[in-house]
């Protein structure tokens, strides 16, 4: 019970977090953003966000677990690429928004609970990301009824 409860907590914190991120998008305070992502992503693992940047997909999968988190990451991972799109990074912004689906993608196919959303998020990052950027795992849990 502790550690749902803890758990949902921490969960709320960094959605809280990337409303946060989103608005400083919105108001194209990209800089700013990208400060508060690092922080997010520093509250999320306790890890430096370069670190995570690094790590690939499989690894990162494998240390948030939950799938609530794995949707806050992919969110973080969106909104840093709106950031760094609107600073003139497109190739930066295209990596970030690739790995935002992956993550998507493995949420979804751990818990397809939120399938709706998941859908909704997932095809309008398919459109930002070409299909032969993405691993054979992920272009297979792109097809429909993955």
């Amino acid at each position: 019970m502790f550690r749902e409860d803890y758990l949902m907590r921490h969960i709320q914190s960094l959605a809280d977090a990337v409303a946060r991120i989103l608005g400083l998008n919105e108001r194209e305070e990209y800089d700013r953003a990208l400060a508060a992502a690092e922080q997010a992503w520093q509250e999320l693992l306790d890890v430096p966000g370069a670190l995570i940047r690094a790590i690939d997909t499989a690894t990162l999968v494998g240390m948030l677990r939950e799938p609530a988190k794995l949707r806050l990451a992919a969110r973080l991972f969106r909104e840093e690429a709106r950031a760094l799109a609107g600073r003139g990074e497109p190739a930066r912004a295209a990596v970030r928004s690739r790995r935002a689906l992956e993550l998507l993608l493995e949420a979804r196919s751990i818990d397809p609970g939120e399938r709706a959303a998941d859908d909704t998020a997932i095809a309008e990052l398919s459109h930002a990301v070409p299909v032969d950027a993405l691993a054979a795992r992920y272009r297979t849990l792109l097809q429909p009824g993955s």
